[in-house]
């Protein structure tokens, strides 16, 4: 690390807390199967927490120049006297060593423009004839660190790849998600097989609304599981009574096969060692077994509560709330195969992913959506037709409520709000049907 974020420190004169980001991100964006563009782009951004006289202002920039620096220290300070006086929380002192974590691997950050077009004619290859491909390949890297008057210095290097396919044959679709911190890690032949694999041509069948046994393919377990975490495993949430899962700590609140973790050391995610406090990413067990046994926290609902923060603060101005909040959910596999996934559908349907996921009702967990891409026909165990994609209303607690398999493959995802999420598929007994999708 270049030490440039306690240089910075030093100029804002005053109790605060720094927290530099440098980021370098290539892209290949691909259509109809051919390149086109590649992109490259460099980024910094400064976030500054200030703290005078019981009073307390957050900034960000993305000029980290001694000038702009000081142009945002004289903001802060104005905008810290205007605010009235209160009890800041205190700045996270550095209790513990930082341990190391793979967070960095070279074959993402070595990777070349040639490399990103080596992986999109290689998913090209590995299609039916007359596929279109579409969708992106991208390799970054990002230098992070923390500093604050209390003496907390820690630094990091975080490298992130990810390939993003839908293959179009025939007017039908398939999708291919893969992300990990090391390049040459991601399964992408296998994957490549698997969304090649829902292209065959079928029949197209209907659909009709209803609740339908279903399988749900990893990546629409990872949305799904990715907001059921956001509703419902921070501390903020529970403690106000938001969660769906409120004041049921220690009870049976979901299937009593399912276990979930919040793990930012499981390397089938994106390993991560701070969050942007400073404090260190803790393993947190928020299932077990289907109960309720934990929740995360931040510095703040930590000292509430009188525990350690469990490094799952969110930045300052963050989009979806003030956090605490789930970053690195993990859902344990279980032992199905997908030849035993299919058997445990038997007569239903298959989802490949789900899209446009909206929390309508926190407090109950219900979520409204869509499918998308290979949506397909399950008859005797087998996939049989294609099927229109659809619109769904349910209630996430339910979904997970009640399994019939868990699968022994698992993959990686993230969104919008959640840096990583690792989930097998399942198989549910009622996935509901609200109205055919128009397309």
């Amino acid at each position: 690390m270049s030490g440039r974020a306690a240089v910075i420190l030093e100029q804002m004169g005053a109790d605060a807390h720094v927290e530099l980001t440098r980021e370098r991100l290539e892209l290949l964006r691909f259509g109809a199967s051919r390149v086109t563009y590649q992109h490259s782009e460099e980024r910094e951004t400064l976030r500054v927490r200030l703290v005078a006289d019981g009073r307390e202002a957050w900034g960000i920039t993305t000029d980290a120049s001694p000038d702009g620096v000081a142009a945002l220290r004289e903001r802060l300070v104005r905008n810290a006297a205007a605010q009235p006086a209160g009890s800041p929380q205190p700045l996270l002192a550095q209790a513990e060593a930082q341990p190391p974590m793979p967070t960095f691997h070279e074959s993402t950050e070595r990777a070349s423009a040639d490399d990103r077009v080596a992986v999109m004619l290689a998913l090209a290859a590995a299609m039916p004839p007359r596929t279109q491909l579409g969708g992106s390949v991208t390799h970054s890297i990002a230098e992070v660190e923390v500093a604050n008057a209390s003496g907390l210095r820690r630094g990091e290097r975080r490298t992130r790849a990810s390939v993003t396919a839908v293959a179009e044959r025939d007017g039908h679709s398939s999708y291919l998600r893969c992300v990990g911190r090391d390049a040459n890690g991601l399964t992408l032949s296998a994957s490549a097989a698997r969304t090649a694999e829902l292209l065959v041509e079928a029949e197209q069948d209907g659909l009709q609304p209803g609740r339908h046994r279903a399988l749900l393919a990893p990546q629409a377990v990872v949305t799904l599981l990715a907001t059921l975490g956001y509703v419902a495993f921070g501390a903020d949430v529970y403690d106000s009574g938001a969660s769906p899962f409120a004041a049921a700590l220690g009870q049976l609140v979901l299937d009593p096969s399912l276990s979930i973790a919040d793990d930012a050391a499981d390397p089938a995610g994106l390993p991560t060692g701070f969050d942007p406090d400073g404090a260190l990413k803790r393993r947190v067990p928020l299932i077990d077994r289907g109960r309720l046994v934990g929740m995360v926290h931040d510095a703040r609902t930590a000292a509430r509560a009188g525990v350690a923060s469990t490094g799952h603060a969110v930045p300052p101005g963050w989009r979806f709330g003030a956090g605490p909040s789930p970053s690195h959910v993990v859902m344990d596999a279980g032992n199905a195969s997908r030849h035993v996934l299919l058997d445990a559908v038997g007569e239903g349907i298959a989802i490949q992913r789900v899209d446009y996921v909206r929390v309508v009702q926190p407090r109950r967990g219900i979520v409204t959506g869509t499918t998308r891409d290979a949506t397909m026909r399950v008859r005797g165990g087998r996939i049989v037709a294609r099927l229109p994609s659809f619109r769904f209303t349910l209630s996430l607690p339910e979904l997970f409520g009640q399994l019939m398999a868990i699968g022994a493959e698992r993959e990686a995802g993230d969104t919008v709000f959640m840096e990583s999420v690792v989930a097998p598929a399942l198989v549910v007994p009622a996935f509901p049907v609200d109205e055919i999708a128009q397309r």
